[in-house]
């Protein structure tokens, strides 16, 4: 459960909030004797976990990258006139 909750957190919600729906369901599931129940939600959650910490990594990673080659610096030589080429 605790897995969920970090990677929802630190990564990637949507994925982050499956995981966490399917961790909550393993005790439940155990505790009424469905051990077979409780295995797949366990199986479940850990696959959306490992989802949610790839989909973090990778917007990271996106973000990083393009950080990097400078696609968020204002400073650039090209500029765009709204007023068009007479304006100028």
């Amino acid at each position: 459960m605790w897995q969920s909750i970090v990677v929802t957190v630190l990564c990637c919600l949507p994925a982050g909030v499956v995981a966490i729906v399917y961790a909550t369901k393993v005790d439940g599931r155990r505790q009424m004797g469905d051990l077979n129940g409780a295995l797949d939600a366990s199986k479940k959650a850990r696959m959306w976990c490992i989802i949610s910490a790839i989909a973090g990594v990778a917007s990271f990673v996106i973000f990083l990258v393009v950080a990097l080659v400078g696609g968020f610096d204002s400073s650039s030589s090209t500029s765009y006139s709204t007023l068009g080429p007479a304006a100028v």
